[in-house]
């Protein structure tokens, strides 16, 4: 079988961008990387001359998407670049026939988030092209009930998460909210799915810490649900999840970036879910009878729909 080619849209590392570690795990899963897109031309030198130095991934480096698909004429292309340039990448990759890794959110800074992404969703599955988006949180489940054994199948009531996002005010939901949604659609999924009664703690956009408290109905079920987002900087950041109060707080071995999860005084080690999710994408793309396209779209245009919700309550509208 021929190898698998990838190209890369936004391989930079950038604040909390997730670049050079997807196209590592994508190089370690036997993919081939088919080229850098960058905006300029000394980020997009710096993202190659990092990704070698790193790494030992070699890469050419584009300045439009065009001109990486005639040169390397990829089977796949990851969206790693910023959330408001998704739409038109997705686009593109769906009008070129290739699959597509997308970072989270899957759309961002317009306002159909919900309907823009059925009918980019819609349009991958008419063309039999997979479509992943970048919420690797629901791979920590197994190391969760290592953790808290038998606390899921017990039904879940309620649900707690702390996330450590850099940005802030709308921006913030953007980029940590589909964190939490991916893992409540995963512990409690269904196919209605909505929220109701959200309430902020604080609406200010230069607030250090904000608390979104609402109620997950998923096909009759209800979760009542709680997300504390923490502006953090410094790394590793805090993060963490609770289900009905067993929690597991995730903590970072800096020296080889060893992920664990933790709760009074028991510990266990969290094999690295971004890593988990790129693997599944590229075995995903080498058989043709892996994977569980539909249930995946439907999952992506939920959490764009309940972000939509999310971002309207924040905004007031």
């Amino acid at each position: 079988m021929e190898r698998l080619r990838v190209g890369i849209v936004g391989g930079r590392r950038r604040r909390q961008g997730l670049g050079p570690f997807v196209v590592r795990f994508l190089n370690q899963a036997g993919a081939e990387i088919g080229g850098l897109v960058g905006t300029r031309e000394d980020t997009l030198d710096s993202a190659i001359a990092d990704l070698k130095t790193r790494y030992g991934i070699e890469a050419r480096g584009y300045l439009t998407l065009e001109a990486l698909l005639e040169a390397e004429s990829p089977t796949a292309l990851a969206i790693l670049s910023p959330a408001n340039t998704h739409q038109g990448y997705l686009d593109a990759a769906l009008e070129a026939g290739l699959h597509v890794l997308c970072e989270k959110p899957f759309v961002w800074g317009i306002d159909t988030l919900a309907e823009t992404s059925r009918r980019i969703v819609r349009g991958f599955r008419a063309r039999r092209l997979r479509l992943r988006e970048n919420c690797p949180w629901p791979y920590t489940l197994p190391a969760y009930e290592r953790l808290h054994p038998g606390a899921l199948s017990r039904g879940v009531g309620r649900f707690e998460m702390l996330l450590s996002p850099v940005s802030t005010g709308v921006q913030m939901l953007g980029d940590a909210m589909p964190h939490a949604l991916s893992l409540l659609q995963a512990i409690a999924p269904g196919e209605k799915v909505t929220l109701g009664q959200i309430h902020y703690s604080t609406r200010a956009s230069d607030a250090p810490e904000v608390t979104v408290a609402f109620r997950f109905l998923s096909d009759g079920r209800e979760v009542e649900s709680e997300v504390r987002l923490l502006r953090q900087e410094r790394q590793p950041r805090e993060a963490g999840y609770g289900v009905d109060g067993c929690w597991a707080k995730r903590t970072v071995r800096m020296e080889d970036y060893a992920l664990f999860f933790g709760d009074g005084g028991r510990t266990v080690e969290v094999p690295d879910p971004l890593e988990l999710l790129v693997a599944d994408f590229v075995n995903d793309l080498g058989d043709a009878a892996a994977g569980d396209d539909e249930r995946r779209g439907a999952e992506i245009i939920q959490r764009m729909l309940l972000l939509d919700q999310l971002t309207r309550a924040y905004e007031g509208s």
